[in-house]
């Protein structure tokens, strides 16, 4: 019996005489560390400020404590806070992966109740410009960007979900309870995936991950 293979883009088509075609990825197993990734900074990015008076798009006004620069890659986190109703607003954020890869993520926040929060879904290492467009006066608005307690992979994730890491250490403690999101090449997903750990980041905690890399992306 002949066995015949054909490699296309990162795939192996395995063909026997006489049966279908079945196509098998290619992956890996990658190994990825933090030791003592940062609490949560809400405001790193851009302290309170008043939205604009009138229907406009601007550029966020940045300055908070982390100066642009995360300690790793990782997600991105606006909140809109107002006396009564929040007006809606969208924008872009602008920045870099790990890899000093320029990348963008829409934002956007519905109208209504006093309080919206966006959290986003890539993994940004630092960010340099973030866009507010509003329809109509948002001057009552206050808004605060800063990182979340997702952390930003740097090798493309084949599986996402909880409990699918090969390993998870936490705080020095074998568990199954964080969640990884698989790469994706979506316009609104990060290309490598994310794994946001169970226990929060706190500066001390260490996070440890075996995963399986998906060599197709």
């Amino acid at each position: 019996m002949t066995l015949s293979r054909d490699y296309i883009s990162g795939m192996q088509r395995i063909k026997l005489p006489g049966e279908k075609t079945a196509l098998a990825r290619l992956v890996g197993v990658r190994r990825q560390t933090w030791t003592d990734p940062a609490t949560a900074d809400a405001d790193g990015y851009s302290v309170s400020h008043a939205g604009a008076s009138a229907a406009s798009t601007r550029n966020m006004t940045l300055g908070g404590a982390l100066a642009g620069v995360s300690d790793f890659a990782r997600n991105v986190v606006i909140v809109v806070t107002h006396g009564s109703a929040v007006v809606a607003m969208n924008g872009t954020i602008y920045g870099k992966d790990i890899y000093g890869n320029e990348i963008t993520e829409a934002w956007l926040v519905t109208a209504g109740t006093t309080s919206k929060t966006f959290t986003g879904k890539k993994g940004f290492k630092s960010v340099s410009r973030i866009t507010e467009t509003i329809a109509a006066d948002a001057s009552a608005n206050s808004i605060i960007a800063g990182q979340g307690v997702v952390l930003g992979l740097d090798a493309p994730c084949a599986l996402g979900g909880t409990g699918v890491a090969l390993k998870e250490v936490a705080a020095g403690s074998v568990v199954t309870n964080g969640v990884m999101v698989a790469a994706s090449e979506a316009a609104a997903d990060d290309r490598r995936g994310t794994y946001t750990p169970n226990s929060a980041p706190n500066g001390t905690n260490d996070y440890d991950l075996f995963y399986l890399v998906d060599d197709t992306l």
